[in-house]
């Protein structure tokens, strides 16, 4: 016990008010009491004198500390890794992580006994959560590794307990999905306000690679809605250890034809041509490898389809569980491949920027002329018919293709493909075209048509072009005003129209009438020639003007390749269409009516299938006229089908989805150790991080000079100064001082 002061003011200025009021007392009080009798003034002096000490005693404010020891029960927690990476052989003499920790708890046994004798050992393992054990690990079988598990089970199991320590074992891994990977530090830095520290011991290396062979597929990137024909890009990134100097093969795989609806169809090799590269051989160069791949496909029929990315075994690899990745992929029908010749100039740009829908593939070919043209180096596999949707001919004389292309291209086009022929000064009937029968598509004398206009050439739709789809680039009350708009072309073919043009249509003309824009179909074909090319200025005015110009060419080759998309019917997606054991997958679903409005109280049924043949039933929710439904149960690795059937009106329809769980092991595509994981747990919560001979070293400190922490001693403050008991004192001196002068008469 202890007493201790704490003065309302500065001791000067506390002592000072002191030396002041016994001065009036002793100079002032006397006197006015002198005609009392001598018993009286005593009387009153003192209990003058007692209200000034007690208000002296308040100033001072006193109190007493009285300290305590507390030895209540403590707990020391051992904590184990029991995760499969703890497999890994990396240790001194080939010992795997397990044996190495086995060890250290072997040699730590009879340390731990000793302190157990004043506090409580209490023995944890974890892998995805935390495990009671009776004296450590028997087995390593944990598929995946969560430390934030782990430390929020030891904080819930000890929060009325007085933790004394953790010492926490393992490689440091944290391979865990979801919000089981979420960081362990926060958990740590909760044990260090509770003056919890965490000991932490690491087994392992972060480099494995030296000492086993692994290959795998991390990531794949690849368009998920494509079309049939186009040429689909795919990045794949590959990481090996361990495999510098030896060789693979990364391919593309699709699935072949289902068996029956419903069911998967076996995974073969992309078919490989020209325009696609669907394997690449391979040479790790390094022992670490870690790059994107690129590769390329094209998918062979319509629908929803599985797409996979594998690199081959190398020699000596032992787990080539993660060698492939593989996705769900939706090609529709109606996938446009364009192929457009042309010279370098300006408005090239922005033709090949239609690109960038996925529904149209444009393939560009830049052709020489003239003394140059030895240096041409055609793809005559884009003139096979069938394999062009359409062909875009650019400011090019005949001669630049040769004979034997120009009759090529004449039979796409009575097979069906598109063309268009654009303005310039060296094609039409300057370029020759008119002695070949390709002119006879056209819908404007190809011989005749061989002037220019030179002045600024405003390009307006005609009555029938307002009709039209290709001219339609604003809502249809205002479409001849945003032609108005846009800048003139730097002039144009002047087009001429044969005497015999029933089949033509002019969509678009200069004010003065001069046809720019004129189309026919042709046979099979749908032709166009177009008399600008410098719609590139429409492009630079705005961003209105920009996209004039994209939907403009958008337009054009939709109308020369006849394409329509079907919207109506049940239909039903998966989002994520890939994703990993334990994840969650948005699911979406409706209903369309003939002109592909949403029908918005229509029935639903969502059953999904599991790999293994379960069926689960879902619950759908309303979002607008839409369904929606959350599927969780993503446990197994493989492929998970979705039906939905609908009811409107007495009348079902039905729509299939699927989406694909990957098999991943998250303890050993990477059972690399973390040691700065492991410090990190034991800095933020206070600890250390110690090698085995220090944690050996540190045990043995504490069993022969006890632990720190195990004794707490607890102080309590008693303030003897602000009571109900000192108040009432107070006031009674007062009272009675007031009491006796009152019957003195002083007052």
């Amino acid at each position: 016990m202890s007493l201790n002061i704490n003065p309302v003011w500065s001791w000067p200025f506390l002592l000072l008010c002191c030396l002041l009021l016994a001065a009036v007392l002793a100079a002032g009080y006397p006197r006015r009491i002198r005609h009392l009798g001598s018993g009286r003034q005593r009387l009153l002096i003192v209990l003058r004198a007692a209200v000034l000490l007690a208000l002296l005693f308040l100033m001072l404010r006193p109190s007493v500390e009285l300290v305590s020891q507390d030895r209540s029960d403590s707990v020391i927690y051992v904590v184990t890794d029991t995760s499969q990476s703890m497999q890994t052989p990396d240790g001194a003499g080939g010992k795997t992580r397990f044996e190495e920790q086995t060890d250290l708890l072997a040699a730590a046994d009879s340390l731990l006994a000793r302190i157990g004798e004043t506090v409580e050992i209490r023995h944890r393992s974890y892998d995805d959560s935390l495990r009671i054990t009776e004296s450590g690990p028997e087995q390593m079988d944990g598929s995946t590794t969560s430390l934030a598990n782990a430390l929020e089970g030891l904080h819930a199991e000890s929060t009325s307990d007085n933790v004394t320590m953790i010492l926490m074992l393992g490689d440091g891994r944290q391979a865990a999905l979801g919000n089981d990977a979420r960081s362990p530090v926060p958990l740590a830095t909760r044990f260090g306000r509770r003056h919890t520290p965490i000991y932490s011991t690491v087994f392992g290396t972060s480099d494995v690679g030296s000492s086993s062979v692994d290959t795998a597929v991390t990531e794949l990137d690849i368009p998920r809605d494509v079309f049939v024909g186009n040429v689909v890009p795919v990045s794949a990134r590959i990481r090996a250890q361990g495999a510098a100097g030896k060789k693979t093969r990364v391919r593309v795989l699709v699935e072949g034809p289902r068996r029956e609806h419903g069911q998967s169809g076996e995974m073969v090799p992309a078919r490989t041509d020209s325009q696609s590269r669907p394997q690449r051989e391979l040479t790790f160069d390094i022992d670490s490898f870690d790059r994107l791949i690129d590769l390329s496909f094209v998918p062979p029929r319509d629908g929803e389809w599985k797409v996979a990315v594998e690199v081959e075994p190398v020699d000596g690899e032992a787990r080539p569980t993660n060698n492939r990745i593989e996705t769900i992929i939706k090609v529709q029908k109606g996938g446009i491949r364009v192929a457009y010749f042309d010279r370098s100039r300006p408005e090239v740009k922005w033709i090949r920027s239609v690109t960038i829908s996925n529904r149209v593939q444009l393939d560009f070919q830049q052709v020489y002329f003239g003394r140059l043209k030895d240096r041409n180096q055609f793809d005559d596999d884009w003139f096979f018919p069938g394999r062009m949707d359409a062909f875009i001919i650019g400011d090019l004389p005949a001669d630049a293709f040769g004979k034997a292309r120009l009759d090529a291209l004449y039979r796409c086009c009575r097979e069906g493909a598109g063309l268009i022929m654009i303005g310039g000064t060296t094609n039409f009937g300057v370029g020759g075209w008119q002695n070949h029968r390709v002119a006879s598509l056209f819908p404007v004398d190809v011989g005749a048509t061989t002037e220019q206009l030179t002045g600024p050439a405003r390009m307006l739709p005609t009555e029938r072009g307002l009709r039209h789809s290709v001219m339609s680039i604003a809502p249809v009350d205002t479409v001849r005003r945003r032609w108005e708009e846009l800048p003139a072309l730097s002039g144009a073919t002047r087009l001429r129209l044969p005497s015999d043009a029933s089949l033509a249509q002019v969509l678009a003309e200069t004010p003065e009438q001069t046809p720019l824009l004129v189309s026919q179909q042709s046979g099979a074909a749908r032709v166009m020639a177009f008399a600008g090319d410098t719609t590139w200025k429409w492009a630079l005015q705005s961003d209105k003007g920009l996209e004039a110009n994209q939907r403009f060419w958008r337009q054009v080759i939709l109308w020369i390749t006849n394409k329509e998309e079907d919207t109506a019917g049940a239909w039903v997606t998966a989002d994520p269409r890939d994703t990993v054991p334990g994840q969650t997958v948005d699911l979406a679903f409706g209903l369309r009516d003939a002109e592909g409005r949403a029908i918005a109280n229509a029935g639903y049924t969502v059953i999904v299938s599991k790999p293994d043949g379960t069926q689960i039933k879902m619950t759908p929710s309303r979002d607008g006229a839409e369904g929606t439904a959350r599927f969780s149960e993503t446990d197994q690795p493989g492929d998970y089908w979705v039906r939905l059937v609908t009811k409107h009106d007495e009348e079902l329809d039905q729509s299939l989805a699927r989406f694909l769980v990957n098999a991943r092991d998250p303890e050993l595509d990477n059972p690399s150790a973390d040691p700065e994981m492991m410090k990190n747990l034991a800095h933020h919560s206070g600890g250390d991080f110690l090698t085995g001979e220090e944690l050996i070293v540190r045990l043995q400190n504490w069993a022969k000079d006890g632990l720190p922490g195990l004794q707490i001693d607890r102080a309590k403050r008693i303030n003897l100064w602000d009571n109900w008991y000192v108040l009432l004192a107070f006031t009674g001196l007062l009272t009675c001082e007031w009491s006796l002068r009152k019957r003195s008469g002083l007052v």
